[in-house]
């Protein structure tokens, strides 16, 4: 597998979003790949990534909201 390569442009850069796409996209097709040829469907391995992004999503807000939260109740005396 290729290595995925760094952010090349500052963050407020207008085309980061793009270039993360671009850095991302090999490992993407690859990882799709792989799965397709263990034997899923391609259909099966994207809503997969679908959901499993989601997730993903999900629990790093959620787990952003109990820390603010924790440090809130660690504040009150």
């Amino acid at each position: 597998m290729d290595e995925i390569y760094p952010p090349d442009v500052p963050n407020d850069e207008p085309d980061r979003f793009l270039r993360c796409q671009d850095a991302l996209h090999l490992e993407f097709v690859a990882l799709v790949d792989r799965a397709v040829a263990a034997g899923w469907r391609t259909d099966e391995v994207l809503t997969t990534i679908i959901e499993l992004a989601d997730n993903h999503a999900l629990m790093l807000t959620a787990n952003a909201d109990l820390e603010a939260a924790l440090s809130i109740l660690k504040k009150r005396p």
